[in-house]
């Protein structure tokens, strides 16, 4: 079961003559939460973020570039730990092949750490081609002495479905990784219960969601604020929902800064404040997140929580369904309709409203005020004009 989408509705008020509409839908899609915008990456080497403990002599020798092969390892280290401090090194210093040699090498003397470098190497084709079966192996290793990173990984893989890993379900890698106290896993492990057919799961999805919520996870933030908000798991929580938006929001979560924005806009769960709605949906849209890109262009096309703009209107409804949007591709078809924000342009507009009839997974758009612009733009152009744009249209399809 997915988690209904909220819904809202701001009002196009213009008169649209033969062409248009009374009203437009804001609609939320039903979309997978975007990820935190990249933090940037800076000067240092690079390390997987799974694995970022590394002991400053390896950090130093990465720095001052010395190779693997020739740097001096501390003493007292056993064969397995010195191919694994090698490992290191050559990692950071983005030689591929020698570090995934060394971790391979660390790995089978019994070294957790390298074999969790192993797998994630061999899943990312670093030094070597992509080896899934190889990355379950050597994730399954370090599992087998309950590492949740590995865990975690292994319900990754059994996501994909590849039946020839043999590693089953991804839910129970997932339960067992967020037991073990590891945070994505806890999110992964509340997805899938939210998304469970009983609905007491719901109950436990929200636990694990506040669970990561608790220790600072955006995503544990988005997905507890979607279960307050839509009252799975205990009664719906408007206010409780706003507050964990806006925290998931404030940790550069782009879907969830464009759901507090719908929150201000609409006054669910606390205040109305356009300015403030705005400033949300400007964040979102200009993480480039596509539903927030239309309707940030909604709220300066009408003026919400600053002076009208149709031209910067016009040009976020474009953002938006060059990203794929649906309701940003009626919108934007609606600007090129009127003339608005842009020159004229029926041709383009009827484009545009053909696409926006399904969403970005394809399934058709049941909007009235679509289907009116359509009929509208239809009636203005030329049979020949609409069969040429039907017939591109068919082909895109």
């Amino acid at each position: 079961m997915n988690i209904p989408s909220r819904l809202s509705r701001f009002s196009l008020l213009a008169a649209c003559g033969s062409l248009c509409l009374a009203g437009s839908a804001l609609a939320v899609q039903d979309l997978p939460a975007a990820g935190p915008m990249p933090e940037s990456a800076g000067d240092s080497p690079a390390f997987p973020r799974e694995l970022i403990l590394l002991p400053e002599d390896v950090q130093s020798a990465a720095v001052e570039g010395l190779e693997a092969g020739t740097a001096e390892v501390p003493t007292g280290l056993s064969g397995a730990d010195a191919a694994w401090y090698r490992a290191q090194i050559a990692y950071l210093g983005e030689d591929w092949s020698s570090a995934r040699n060394y971790a391979a090498t660390a790995a089978a003397g019994g070294n957790i750490d390298a074999a969790l470098l192993s797998g994630i190497m061999a899943r990312n084709g670093e030094g070597g081609p992509v080896d899934l079966a190889t990355a379950a192996r050597w994730f399954n290793r370090a599992a087998d002495r309950d590492d949740p990173v590995a865990l975690y990984n292994l319900g990754l893989l059994a996501a994909l479905g590849d039946t020839a890993l043999e590693l089953g379900q991804p839910e129970p890698w997932f339960e067992r990784a967020a037991r073990a106290g590891h945070i994505p896993a806890m999110v992964a492990h509340a997805i899938t219960l939210r998304n469970s057919p009983v609905p007491q799961d719901a109950i436990a999805a929200r636990e694990w969601a506040g669970r990561a919520a608790q220790q600072g996870s955006a995503e544990g933030m988005y997905q507890l604020a979607q279960l307050l908000d839509a009252g799975l798991g205990g009664p719906r929580d408007a206010e409780g929902a706003r507050v964990w938006y806006e925290r998931a929001a404030e940790e550069n979560l782009a879907e969830a800064a464009f759901q507090v924005g719908m929150m201000w806009a609409d006054g669910e769960g606390g205040e109305q404040d356009d300015a403030t709605a705005l400033g949300w949906m400007r964040i979102s849209a200009e993480s480039n997140y596509a539903p927030a890109q239309g309707q940030y262009g909604l709220m300066l096309y009408q003026g919400r929580g600053a002076e009208a703009d149709p031209e910067m209107a016009a040009y976020w409804f474009s953002r938006g369904a060059r990203g794929g949007d649906a309701e940003s591709r009626f919108l934007y078809a609606f600007a090129l309709a009127r003339g608005e924000g842009v020159p004229q342009d029926l041709e383009l507009a009827y484009r545009w409203v053909l696409l926006a009839a399904n969403d970005h997974l394809g399934a058709p758009v049941h909007d009235r005020d679509r289907d009116r612009l359509e009929a509208g733009l239809a009636g203005a152009l030329s049979p020949e004009v609409r069969q040429r744009i039907r017939a591109e249209y068919d082909e895109l399809r």
